[in-house]
């Protein structure tokens, strides 16, 4: 009887809580967004297989294996069209590579590629491309759960093979996220690994340290010691790349010591000083912030910005980061953040997305400071989010917002949040037995979800005006219930807008191919660093990588300006294409497009040369004229 009063209690409060949400404002959505799913008629057929891990996890296996489906978009066989590489996490189910055909449809080149994987051992869980040895192609990183990561070389025309013992990158653990970054900005491609369960953990019975195999544990203490402070973590990995070929590990030199439960990481400048800096956004507990030193030491460390608890944050950050993009929202000139995060009407409201806007800080000429414009924006209710995409969809010069969610889908009637509730209530909060935890058997958490498509509405033009944005997925189209894990933003049949590929837990991939209508134009450039071409600096010389990380180009157009950079793979489970994408309204005659090299080399172009940007997509190699993409 007491059990059924504590629900009956934990019911009540919880449904209390949805009051607390906002009404979303009613603003007209723009008809000209279509997007109409195209997986299977383009050739992306391809399911998401779970993994299964022990049975001592039988109660909650439905929560741990609720991760894996990872999305990856790169020009792998350099023909000038976006292919498509995405994860399974099943044993003996491979991950995908689909080449794009020329025309915006795919074939799947697998097989050939040797780059399946297969998962003999532990868990795809994330891939990334980046061109470590600088010969103009990408190469491939695995992130896996209970096996070594995998690094790939591209040998070129969609073949790749296996170098991770000589590359000294294959790290042992349970990963989440990987990113590519220059941080130290001597034009080779260093490497983060953003781990999530710790690769370790205590004997009881002995009290030494054991290897964590989660298909063969000696414990089920595993999880999390608690919902909102966790720091039993695994710890990320930072490989610095000495020549192209091999990697050090350089975490504790470069000072990311945090243990928190990383599930996604990106890179960016987010201090306009010109060195890349790093937001890790941490499961059951705050995120964290990093800026790069490089500006006044050498070598560069990572100075973590430190919030009034102690922790690295920002601001009051809500304890689920899942996701972090980044994009220049309000036009100030600075990147801000957009990090995916919980929020369920009746059950959890608490929380939320969060859209830290860059700003400057009143007390320091020379800092930033951020403020959360989630709720204020309209843009914090987005389910149980994961990957979201900071992108222009509709060519109108503003960055709009898509992101996927749905965690566990069950039964409807069958809610888990109320067990969830009463576990940790009972446990105050003390989560790191999995033993402990209740039986989700075809319970629902957060399933059945929709996507998210916030498109933002013109300004009135006040330079202190919030962004305003409208939700309209599925007035646009996006009307599918999977539970969404990475997404992969790629301009596929090269027709100047954002189509989206959406990596589904457990389920069929879906491919939304915009139909955008209109005759909006656009600029489409593909950046190329030359590695050889950095100047030298109070001794030290500077460069830009082959496929140009951490390049960032400025389009000018009737007074206002985007800025755009090169990610080396952003998001949770997520990287979209290294071409930079800008949507440029009514504005046929953009005044310059400026770039901004990682070498340090500021390139303008404009007059007759920049008009023929317009309406395509081109190719800048560093310090020479562009040229139309093959």
């Amino acid at each position: 009887m007491n059990g059924w009063i504590r629900m009956g209690l934990m019911a009540a409060l919880l449904a209390a809580g949805s009051f607390l949400i906002r009404p979303k404002e009613a603003a007209p959505a723009d008809v000209s967004v279509r997007f109409q799913e195209s997986a299977k008629s383009v050739g992306l057929d391809h399911r998401h297989a779970l993994c299964l891990l022990s049975d001592r996890f039988s109660n909650i296996m439905p929560w741990l294996t609720s991760v894996g489906a990872a999305a990856a978009a790169a020009d792998v066989n350099g023909d000038g069209w976006t292919d498509l590489y995405v994860t399974s996490s099943g044993r003996g189910a491979s991950n995908r590579l689909f080449l794009n055909n020329g025309d915006g449809s795919f074939r799947d080149a697998t097989a050939a590629s040797e780059a399946g994987v297969g998962n003999p051992h532990g868990a795809s869980m994330h891939a990334v491309f980046g061109d470590v040895d600088n010969d103009g192609d990408p190469d491939l990183y695995v992130v896996m759960w209970g096996a070594s990561n995998r690094l790939f070389e591209n040998l070129g025309e969609g073949r790749f093979r296996d170098i991770t013992e000589a590359a000294r990158v294959g790290w042992w653990g349970y990963g989440n996220g990987a990113t590519f970054l220059d941080y130290d900005r001597d034009g080779l491609l260093d490497l983060l690994v953003a781990n999530y369960f710790p690769e370790a953990v205590g004997d009881e019975a002995t009290g030494a340290l054991r290897r964590l195999d989660l298909w063969d544990p000696f414990t089920t203490r595993v999880m999390h010691e608690s919902f909102t402070h966790a720091r039993n973590g695994g710890r990320n990995v930072l490989y610095r790349n000495r020549d192209g070929r091999s990697f050090d590990d350089v975490t504790a030199q470069t000072g990311l010591t945090y243990p928190g439960w990383s599930l996604a990481a990106g890179s960016a400048d987010l201090d306009n000083d010109g060195w890349p800096d790093l937001y890790i956004a941490d499961d059951f507990g705050p995120d964290e912030i990093y800026f790069n030193t490089g500006a006044s030491q050498t070598p560069p460390r990572f100075r973590p910005f430190v919030g009034d608890e102690g922790h690295p944050a920002i601001g009051d950050d809500w304890w689920k980061g899942m996701n972090t993009d980044f994009g220049d929202i309000d036009g100030n000139g600075y990147l801000d953040i957009y990090v995916t995060n919980i929020l369920a009407p009746r059950y959890k409201t608490d929380e939320g997305n969060m859209l830290w806007l860059n700003l400057p800080d009143p007390d320091d000429p020379n800092a930033r400071r951020f403020a959360n414009a989630g709720e204020s924006t309209g843009t914090h209710d987005g389910g149980w989010g994961w990957g979201a995409k900071l992108a222009d969809f509709n060519n109108d010069g503003l960055l709009d917002i898509f992101e996927v969610n749905g965690f566990v889908t069950g039964q409807r009637d069958k809610t888990y949040w109320y067990a969830l509730q009463e576990m940790v209530t009972q446990l105050k909060n003390a989560t790191g037995d999995a033993a402990d935890w209740p039986v989700m058997e075809d319970r629902d958490l957060s399933g059945h979800e929709t996507s998210r498509l916030w498109l933002q509405l013109p300004g009135d033009g006040g330079a202190e005006a919030t962004p305003r944005f409208v939700e309209t997925a599925v007035r646009a189209g996006i009307t599918d219930l999977y539970n969404g894990r990475g997404v992969a933003l790629l301009d596929a049949d090269r027709d100047g807008d954002l189509d989206i590929y959406v990596a589904n837990q457990g389920q069929p991939g879906t491919y939304y191919r915009n139909l955008l209508q209109g005759n909006r134009s656009w600029i489409g450039l593909i950046l190329e660093g030359d590695p050889s071409a950095g100047p030298a600096v109070s001794g030290r010389r500077y460069a830009s990588t082959r496929d140009a990380v951490g390049a960032r180009a400025s389009v000018s157009c009737f007074g206002s300006v985007q800025i755009r950079e090169v990610s080396g793979g952003t998001g949770y489970a997520s990287q979209s294409e290294r071409r930079l994408s800008f949507g440029l309204g009514g504005c046929s005659d953009p005044g310059w497009v400026e770039i901004r090299w990682p070498s340090g080399l500021v390139q303008r172009i404009e007059g007759t040369s920049l008009a023929g940007l317009v309406g395509r997509t081109s190719w800048i190699t560093e310090g020479r004229p562009a040229r139309p993409a093959p």
